[in-house]
Formats: structure tokens, sequence, C-alpha cells
């Protein structure tokens, strides 16, 4: 199946006009409003602790292991 560059960039433009249009009936607001409780989003800086058993969980949950570290896809 061939893409046509000119058809997704019509229904590119067509997408983006009406969600435009669906935005202006949106109350202009200047407060905030989170879904989730964003309290204590912050960690406390300091030493990193060293949880008991994490690196044998590790070593049975990742696929692949090199020298002591995990080996995995390289992302784009």
């Amino acid at each position: 199946m061939a893409l046509d560059r000119d058809k997704i960039q019509r229904d590119g433009v067509k997408l983006l006009e009406e969600f435009s249009r669906m935005l202006s009936g949106v109350k202009e607001t200047k407060e905030t409003h989170y879904v989730v409780d964003m309290k204590n989003i912050t960690r406390k800086d300091g030493k990193a602790v060293e949880t008991k058993g994490f690196r044998e969980k590790m070593r049975k949950s990742a696929p692949h292991w090199e020298d002591n570290f995990v080996v995995t896809e390289k992302g784009v």
C-alpha cells in the first residue's frame, strides 16, 4: 500500500483545522487543573540506596546482559 503524500498532508491540515474549531469553543481560564494529585512530586537529594535483591530481579527480567550491563535495542 503506497502512501499518498498529498492526501496525508490534506488530511493532516483538515484534522488540525477541525481541532482548532473545536478548541475555539473551550472557555479560556487562567487556572491549572490536574487529573492526579501532584503533591510531593520531587525527591529529596541524597545518596542512592540499593534495594536488596534488585540486581537479581533485573537479571531475571532483562533478556540480555553483557559485562554486568543490560543490553537493549537502540531507540530512535
